[in-house]
Formats: C-alpha cells, sequence, structure tokens
C-alpha cells in the first residue's frame, strides 16, 4: 500500500458489475462474505435459525440496494452495517426470541460449542469441566442481558477482534464511544458473574 494512498477496495468490481445487472456478481459476493456475515449476525442474536434467516436477507437488502451504493467507505464496511441494521430491527420486533441461547459462544460457532466431553478432552478433570460449563451458560445468561448496544460492542471487539475505530464507523459513532460502551459491558458482565459465584475474565471467557 502507497502512504497516504489508500487500498482499492476488492469488492469494487464486483459491485459494479452487479449495478450493471451481472446477477452473478451477486453470487461472488455471497461466496466471499456470506460465512463471515452469518458469524456476525450469529454472535449478535445467538440464535442460529435467525441468523440463517438474516443471512439471506442481508444479501436480499444488498441486491435491491445496491444501485444507491457508493464507494465512499468499503463495501463490507456497507454490508455489515446492514447487517448490523437488521441485527437491531430483530431484537426490536422479537425480544421474547432471546432467551434461546446457545451453548455455542465459548468457540463462537453454532455446532456444538465447548461440550464437556471436549473439556475433559482437553485434559481437565470431569469436575474442572462440569464448573467451566455452567461458568459458559452464566456468562451466555449474562450476554443475552446485556442491553443490544452494549453486547454488540462486545461481540465486535472481543470475538470480532474489531478495533475501536472500525466499531466506531459500523456503528456511526466516536471511537470514544465506543470505548465507554465496552468497558460499561464489561463491569455488567463482571458484576453477572460475581452474583453467579464466578470471575469474569474477558480474554479467553474461561479463567
Amino acid at each position: 500500500m502507497t502512504p497516504g494512498i489508500p487500498d482499492r477496495d476488492p469488492d469494487l468490481d464486483l459491485v459494479i458489475a452487479l449495478q450493471r445487472g451481472d446477477d452473478l456478481a451477486l453470487d461472488r459476493l455471497m461466496e466471499r462474505h456470506q460465512n463471515a456475515i452469518y458469524g456476525f449476525i450469529y454472535r449478535h442474536l445467538l440464535d442460529d435459525a435467525d441468523a440463517r434467516e438474516l443471512t439471506q436477507e442481508v444479501f436480499v437488502h444488498v441486491y435491491f440496494g445496491v444501485a444507491k451504493f457508493r464507494p465512499h467507505a468499503k463495501f463490507a464496511t456497507w454490508l455489515y452495517r446492514i447487517a448490523l441494521n437488521l441485527c437491531r430491527d430483530h431484537v426490536r420486533s422479537r425480544r421474547a426470541r432471546q432467551a434461546a441461547v446457545t451453548d455455542s459462544l465459548s468457540t463462537g460457532r453454532p455446532d456444538g460449542g465447548m461440550r464437556e466431553r471436549e473439556l475433559v478432552a482437553g485434559g481437565r478433570s470431569p469436575v474442572e469441566a462440569a464448573i467451566i460449563k455452567e461458568k459458559l451458560k452464566a456468562l451466555e445468561r449474562g450476554l443475552a442481558a446485556l442491553p443490544h448496544k452494549l453486547r454488540t460492542v462486545l461481540v465486535m471487539t472481543t470475538l470480532e477482534q474489531r478495533s475501536h475505530q472500525e466499531c466506531a464507523e459500523l456503528l456511526k459513532t466516536t471511537p470514544k464511544a465506543v470505548e465507554k460502551r465496552l468497558h460499561t459491558a464489561r463491569r455488567f458482565l463482571s458484576q453477572w458473574m460475581a452474583r453467579a459465584g464466578f470471575i469474569f475474565l474477558l480474554v479467553g471467557w474461561v479463567s
């Protein structure tokens, strides 16, 4: 990258092709981004079926809204902003479904999470594995109880490994606001875990 000159958006050619009516360009964009968008949505909603449904909806929005896209920001930033807005709408309209939290947060994947047999296989005793499993369940309940804007920042910075600047761009706020929300989210979870009888350490999720 030349100093002072931003990288060219790797998706731009496909976006332009889609704007010109090449529907195959949408397939290529989905191949590039679908799994990452699914993971992003899943970590926000903690529900596999909802994440799959909203992932498809993201690309429906892309198809019908691509004519409005302007390359002031990268396509991926626009794509994640669509996903984030859909997550917010979903949370507002279906709050009752927030209780359906899966056991997969420990690994960030929806295909089973950290089961007791995996913990034991990792060198921990059955007693240690059971304690960790209970701790993970308490952590999941705490995350589900977080206000959505706090959980969003926590997920982005911790599970998605995004910088404060990138989070701020997606959320249309400032890095300082991101830092403040993250601090509040950590404090909430620490208090939640303390009430459940556990010490909460953000790094690694399990201590």
